[in-house]
């Protein structure tokens, strides 16, 4: 149970499941560090270890793993030899040298080179095991079921500092309508697994505390961002950087981010705040398990701004502020020029995934391009914006016009040609407009020029010399939505890395040990994957059934024609093939070949898109 109050009202969210860190912790089940700096490898890995049910958790290279054993108790560590920074051995050195405690884990050596390993000597001692790649799964997995568990138990984790409760008090004055919002409370240790991430608690300006971080690397989700102190899009920036954080519901509790936030709780109503939150909350959840997996793993930031407003299911919109130079900012949590979003979307917009629109002119000082400008009336000859604007007196008689203080005499009124008096209005004369006159250079005309002053450098331009600047707002279109739920197959793309996570444990192992095979004795094989770049459009059209009806005979046609050793699977996206003593340079070169004998006698043209994967391909 998670409380939270407005105005003294208490927000219940509840939770309904636990976190790793509820778990318990059984002899058969380890806590493994996997260090590997290649996501196939990492992949296969975690796949099949956790499917027997031991915790992994993954760091992509030498730094981020001594950080980890560090920090975190670990029962065992799987140590790639050749990483990015500090290689596997120097990072076991490091660890020994400044771990303080006698546990710690078991080290487990990881290399396509174990003869250049063995000749490390002191080093080599301190691993237990040296296992080559490509891995032989079924002895990774016996030397798991030897391990001593007595021997080599998990030291218990530190209890997390207890949290400081909140010592505001709602309050309201009476008669008054502005509401004080009390911070939402942090939730007390023990977590469950939907909680709020809080700033500055969790998240602050130097990133992620030990515990918001520990409670990631074992799975721990939040379901929401909660400021409860100002912070601004730039202090945010950490969500953008770590998975995919940016897809949480921010509620801010200060007001402070504006139109950057999805909740503002101190306009929320009394009475509401419960009802509003939590509804944000399951629409948000839906959207992000809408999200494909595939695009929650992408690191572009174009991508990342594309899923955001999927899931808050709005434009990408300018909001006129004064409190930035470029006078707007967008209405997304994020730190965005211009010009960063003029890139962005060039290529969004390009691919079909983005519609661009007007929203906007604004103009920009030629100097600094700050848009914060003092908009003026001024002189024609000088530029001083010291005017003054007086009636145009024509005298009837005469047929004279000028500015009234050429009439002027005392308080009378006389005509400076012919130096009649002029007594009455529309008798002796009438007032057909105005004059501007400058008070600084004396000059007079019928209208004045328009200036810009900047209120940042103060450079003054004319009218005729300012620059004008369009601004525009992005809509996701139908394409970009299909793409955010379906991934990179919708663009046509070909798939350029493996989704092992949805293979099943006998395929990874099977394409390991083809792996395995091919180090040894350099039989080839290759894995072909058949993607449905138009698949939203055939359901459309033809419908699920038939759609998935032909997705299974076309790649039975290939099985069949390839024989009883292909080993075939239907994935969500991708279907899979294996393909034992077929190189992959054999596949593409025949692959229109096999792409008529995998669509023969089908209904419907499926428009298969085709990749093929090789030893090297896979394994590097």
């Amino acid at each position: 149970m998670y409380t939270s109050r407005l105005l003294g009202e208490p927000i219940s969210i509840s939770s309904h499941s636990s976190s790793s860190s509820d778990r318990v912790h059984s002899a058969a089940t380890k806590r493994i560090l996997i260090t590997e700096d290649s996501p196939v490898t990492q992949d296969i890995l975690k796949l099949v270890l956790s499917t027997k049910g031991h915790e992994v958790h993954i760091a992509h290279d030498g730094k981020a793993a001594l950080k980890m054993l560090l920090e975190e108790p670990f029962d065992l560590a799987l140590m790639d030899y050749h990483l990015p920074g500090l290689t596997g051995t120097e990072v076991v050195a490091q660890f020994l040298e400044q771990h303080g405690g006698d546990v710690r884990p078991v080290f487990v050596a990881m290399t396509a080179d174990p003869d250049t390993l063995e000749a490390e000597g002191r080093m080599r001692d301190v691993f237990a095991r040296i296992f080559a790649k490509p891995f032989d799964f079924d002895e990774l997995l016996d030397f798991l079921e030897t391990l001593n568990s007595e021997k080599h138990a998990t030291p218990p984790s530190p209890p997390p500092p207890p949290l400081k409760e909140d010592a505001e008090e709602s309050t309201e004055t009476e008669g008054s309508t502005v509401n004080r919002v009390v911070p939402l409370r942090a939730r007390p240790s023990g977590y469950t697994q939907n909680q709020p991430l809080f700033w500055p608690r969790d998240i602050g300006p130097a990133g992620f505390s030990v515990e918001a971080r520990k409670r990631m690397t074992s799975g721990g989700d939040y379901d929401m961002v909660v400021l409860t102190e100002p912070a601004t899009v730039s202090d945010l920036r950490h969500l953008w950087m770590l998975g995919d954080l940016h897809l949480l519901l921010i509620v801010d509790e200060t007001e402070h981010l504006r139109h950057k936030a999805d909740i503002s709780l101190p306009k929320i109503p009394r009475g509401s705040a419960e009802r509003i939150v939590q509804s944000r909350v399951q629409e948000f959840a839906e959207a992000r398990a809408s999200v494909h997996l595939e695009i929650h793993q992408l690191h572009e930031l174009a991508n990342k701004v594309l899923a955001a407003l999927y899931v808050r299911a709005r434009k990408l919109m300018p909001e006129f502020t004064g409190s930035s130079p470029l006078g707007f900012s967008y209405n997304i949590a994020l730190e965005l020029e211009e010009a960063e979003v003029a890139e962005l979307s060039g290529r969004l917009v390009t691919d079909g995934l983005l519609e661009r629109s007007f929203a906007d002119r604004l103009h920009s000082c030629p100097v600094c391009e700050s848009m914060r400008l003092n908009v003026r009336e001024e002189c024609f000859e000088c530029g001083s914006s010291n005017l003054e604007e007086t009636a145009i007196i024509h005298h009837f008689k005469c047929a004279y016009q000028g500015p009234m203080p050429d009439f002027k005499q005392g308080s009378d009124l006389v005509c400076p040609k012919c130096t009649r008096e002029l007594r009455h209005f529309g008798v002796d004369y009438d007032k057909p407009g105005t004059v501007v006159t400058c008070r600084n250079c004396g000059a007079s005309s019928s209208d004045a020029a328009i200036g810009f002053k900047c209120l940042d450098c103060g450079t003054h331009t004319s009218g005729d010399a300012i620059k004008t600047h369009d601004v525009f707002e992005y809509a996701l279109t139908e394409k970009g939505r299909a793409f955010v739920e379906e991934g990179y197959i919708v663009t046509g793309a070909a798939q350029s890395q493996l989704k092992f996570a949805e293979l099943p444990l006998d395929l990874v192992i099977a394409i390991n040990k083809a792996a395995h095979n091919y180090t040894e004795s350099a039989p080839p094989f290759c894995l072909a994957t058949a993607g449905y770049p138009q698949r939203r459009l055939q359901l459309s059209e033809h419908g699920p059934r038939l759609v998935e009806f032909s997705r299974r005979q076309l790649i039975e046609n290939l099985k069949n024609y390839f024989g009883e050793s292909a080993i075939i699977h239907q994935g969500t996206d991708f279907d899979y093939l294996l393909l034992d003593r077929l190189a992959a340079e054999s596949f593409k070169a025949n692959s229109e070949t096999y792409n008529e004998i995998a669509q023969s006698s089908l209904k419907i043209d499926l428009a298969p898109r085709f990749s093929v994967f090789g030893p090297k391909d896979l394994f590097g």
